[in-house]
């Protein structure tokens, strides 16, 4: 066999072995209990099961809005875990119920949560405006410099190498 074809199999199986045990790393790492979140192929959706357990989480979630108060319902800081965990928890009772998620029963259910808590939030939108012409000049500029910088040490060093050789 070809010296060069031997260093090319033994490189891709190199490539392969290293892609495998870091996909494997990476997969670990996220590595999530969802086994009582998956969702029952053999049992169709039990809309009127998943509303009775949605309406747990919402319970839950009432109660968990109380502890904030009005004026701070419309400001994230104040109950995002809160409602993370409502939200998960209608996801997990969806799955486990046998339903997909999102659902158009959940989807009405967190809809109506919604109404309850958050109808007088307003959608202030901050007015966005272009940065000042310098900081705009130095945020293009950069890039376009940095560009061209590694073109030429390309090709300084490309010119260099046949210089050397």
């Amino acid at each position: 066999m070809d010296k060069h074809a031997l260093i090319f199999i033994n490189l891709l199986v190199s490539v392969i072995v290293v892609d495998t045990v870091t996909t494997n790393g990476v997969s670990e790492a996220e590595n999530v209990d969802l086994k009582g979140w998956e969702r029952p192929h053999a049992h169709p959706c039990n809309e009127t099961a998943l509303l009775l357990e949605i309406e747990k989480c919402g319970t839950q979630f009432k109660w968990d809005m109380e502890l904030v108060h009005p004026k701070n319902w419309c400001n994230l800081t104040h109950f995002i875990w809160k409602y993370n965990h409502f939200s998960n928890c209608t996801e997990g009772k969806a799955l486990r119920t046998g339903c997909y998620w999102p659902n158009p029963v959940a989807e009405g259910y967190v809809v109506r949560v919604h109404r309850h808590f958050f109808s007088n939030c307003t959608l202030e939108r901050a007015l966005l405006t272009d940065p000042p012409d310098g900081t705009l000049a130095v945020l293009i500029f950069i890039p376009v410099f940095l560009t061209l910088a590694m073109v030429a040490l390309v090709v300084w060093c490309s010119r260099r190498n046949d210089v050397l050789a």
